[in-house]
């Protein structure tokens, strides 16, 4: 069986980036599993682990722009200290909730405002994915029909776009 649309595949794996090798790694765990075609993980990714079969390692690098995109400028602002009720409570370099419910980086805090930076923290970074490929399986209609596994589907609490 090799990787198609409309398999369940498992995954191990693990991501790296040149300024800090891995950052994150699921090997001490068990495999991940997503519905292939569905969406459910980077389309480079995907793409990447196409026609492969059990067992099969893979080396894939995503560019910035095709993993959490390029830093934006934009994303890089102030914001009145009075926007927040615990302004003393923050921590310079700790992420925190901005007004509108995202998070940000809080990079300074000066007498009347901070200075966040509301970039994605892997924002600006290729990706180096080091899978390997550990089950496959034909997904049932449930899992076709909503782009999760049996398990993601059982998780779901009801919210918008968990199931």
């Amino acid at each position: 069986m090799q990787v198609e649309k409309n398999k369940v595949v498992g995954i191990h794996y693990t991501i790296s980036i040149e300024s800090q090798g891995i950052i994150f790694s699921n090997l001490d765990f068990n495999p991940e599993e997503y519905v292939h075609g569905s969406m459910a993980i980077f389309p480079g990714v995907e793409k990447g682990l196409e026609g492969h079969q059990l067992n099969d390692e893979v080396e894939l690098m995503l560019t910035a722009q095709n993993a959490y995109g390029l830093k934006s400028e934009k994303l890089i602002y102030s914001l009145k200290n009075e926007q927040f009720d615990n302004i003393d409570a923050l921590e310079q370099g700790s992420m925190i909730q901005i007004p509108g419910g995202q998070e940000a980086l809080l990079l300074q805090k000066n007498k009347d405002s901070v200075l966040v930076d509301a970039n994605h923290p892997l924002a600006g970074e290729n990706l180096q994915y080091h899978i390997c490929i550990k089950s496959i399986r034909e997904a049932t209609e449930a899992e076709i029909k909503f782009g999760r596994t049996e398990i993601k589907i059982k998780e779901c609490s009801g919210a918008p776009g968990c199931c």
